[in-house]
């Protein structure tokens, strides 16, 4: 069945021409919808207006995941149930000096050879992508015209703020008949992914106490660190990547050792737990006699981070600027409440934390120092997220941050997260999907597990019984404005997938 020839808008013109025609329509349908996570609603509805102009039903739950069931076509009664899932929200990063309302605002798309990026902005190709595969299984003609068993297309929410939406997902009130579950949220097309680490989070509330600005005239300065490359705090936990944050609390630690006196308005820095923090901030109070020495201070402490991260982090810059006057209030920190952030900046863990011993090249257990804020004038807000293979390890991880947040006067609130997906080599999925693989390719695939969240574990812990593995096209750059989809690879992605609905469908 299929929705008739799709005029291009002109802010579609990235689009223009893409095959497979309905997976790119209803990934710029999708783009065009701003869709935060918590705030899928408008994305939902589209699928649901996809899904009724072909005549099949859904149905919600309360936490607003959506199940569209497809029924088989000319094949017999016994065809096995097939679920393909992907999730609606996108992470929400752009470059500082770009003005975009991720809550209003259509992702604008660009076209460089063989890639789509966004303008200056996360793409959302993580996971619009596959989700725009899982729409194409409604309409596009040839799947229409193809014999193939039950589908249930599973489409979740709040997957970039820690699986809830999948955590969430209420089989009674979406009934599932699927014991195959192929997930579309991989980022490497040779790749079949059958396993990832679970995760927990830590949200930190450290108290603060405010005093009077120094006496006589103040200048109010901004730190900033910038131009980093950030990206996936699981996938990409493990590369020479920055964060932002630790840059500028070893940028205040080197003014403080310099013996150069300030005094602490604000810290800011980072954005989603899963996201390496790319950019933070400073504000500052300092005596005007103490302005050239302080810029001379930031100048040397600079030089030596940028020296040491040019190879991996050529955009990185730090430096400082005059604030707003509006910004220069008549309160700072307190000596004894700035000295306990910068110090839990400074220690709390970021990076790897161990290596597999089993899985070889893998990393097992990381932490991620995702973001920091003043939630008001009496409390800094830090979030922590750590990722493992072995629950024990991210128990044991949460409560040694906690430990470190105590001794500083801290309180921690900790999240257990979602659990792991354990893999399962011998999974006849696996070797279905496997065969199919090396026939369109002619080169077997690399089977793999992966050191950040997917949905497959959460989902088979709802569905006990059902087997499950994850793939996708070529997404580099998730969770960053850099974030790009590769194009070619979007076909032989949904090649693999339209020949296993068939594959399935056929008797053993």
């Amino acid at each position: 069945m299929t929705t008739g020839p799709t005029t291009i808008r002109p802010e579609e013109d990235a689009y223009a021409g893409l095959m497979p025609t309905a997976v790119w329509r209803h990934f710029a349908a999708l783009n065009r919808i701003p869709r935060p996570s918590g705030q899928e609603a408008a994305a939902r509805f589209y699928v649901q207006r996809v899904a009724d102009a072909a005549g099949y039903p859904w149905k919600t739950d309360a936490r607003g995941n959506i199940v569209v069931y497809v029924p088989g076509r000319a094949v017999g009664a016994g065809a096995p149930a097939l679920a393909v899932q992907a999730h609606l929200d996108m992470v929400c990063e752009k470059r500082p000096e770009v003005v975009f309302d991720f809550t209003k605002e259509a992702i604008r798309a660009v076209r460089r050879g063989d890639r789509i990026y966004a303008d200056g902005t996360t793409l959302g190709a993580d996971n619009g992508i596959g989700a725009a595969m899982a729409l194409a299984l409604i309409d596009d003609a040839d799947v229409a015209a193809s014999a193939h068993g039950p589908l249930e297309l599973i489409f979740t929410v709040e997957e970039e703020t820690g699986l809830l939406g999948a955590q969430a997902l209420d089989t009674s009130a979406l009934p599932l008949q699927s014991r195959l579950l192929v997930n579309l949220d991989s980022e490497d097309p040779g790749e079949l992914t059958i396993g990832c680490a679970g995760g927990g989070s830590a949200t930190i509330r450290l108290p603060l106490t405010t005093a009077p600005a120094p006496v006589g005239a103040v200048a109010a300065y901004t730190l900033v660190v910038s131009g980093l490359s950030g990206g996936h705090s699981g996938v990409q936990i493990h590369e020479p990547r920055a964060n932002a944050i630790k840059l500028l609390s070893e940028t205040l630690t080197s003014l403080q050792s310099a013996g150069l006196p300030f005094s602490l308005i604000d810290v800011d820095g980072g954005s989603a737990h899963n996201a390496i923090p790319r950019d933070a901030r400073a504000d500052l109070l300092l005596a005007p006699e103490q302005i050239a020495g302080f810029e001379a201070a930031v100048a040397r402490a600079a030089a030596e981070i940028v020296a040491r991260w040019s190879a991996d982090e050529p955009g990185l810059q730090i430096e400082t600027r005059p604030a707003a006057a509006a910004a220069s209030p008549a309160v700072a920190l307190s000596d004894d409440s700035a000295a306990r952030l910068l110090a839990l900046l400074r220690t709390l863990p970021h990076g790897v934390l161990a290596m597999s011993a089993s899985l070889h090249g893998k990393v097992e257990t990381s932490c991620n120092l995702a973001r920091v804020r003043r939630e008001d004038d009496q409390t800094a807000v830090l979030l922590m997220s750590v990722r493992s293979f072995r629950n024990e390890s991210i128990r044991t991880v949460l409560a040694d941050i906690a430990a470190t947040a105590q001794n500083l006067g801290a309180t921690t609130e900790i999240a257990t997260g979602y659990p792991g997906w354990e893999p399962d080599p011998e999974s006849p999925l696996l070797a279905l999907i496997r065969t199919l693989y090396e026939r369109l390719h002619h080169t077997p695939p690399v089977v793999e597990v992966i050191h950040a969240g997917l949905e497959c574990g959460v989902i088979v812990a709802h569905v006990p019984g059902m087997e499950a593995i994850s793939f996708g096209p070529l997404i580099r750059g998730a969770h960053s404005p850099e974030e790009y989809v590769d194009i070619p690879s979007v076909a032989t992605t949904w090649t693999l997938l339209t020949a296993l609905i068939e594959t399935v469908a056929k008797p053993s």
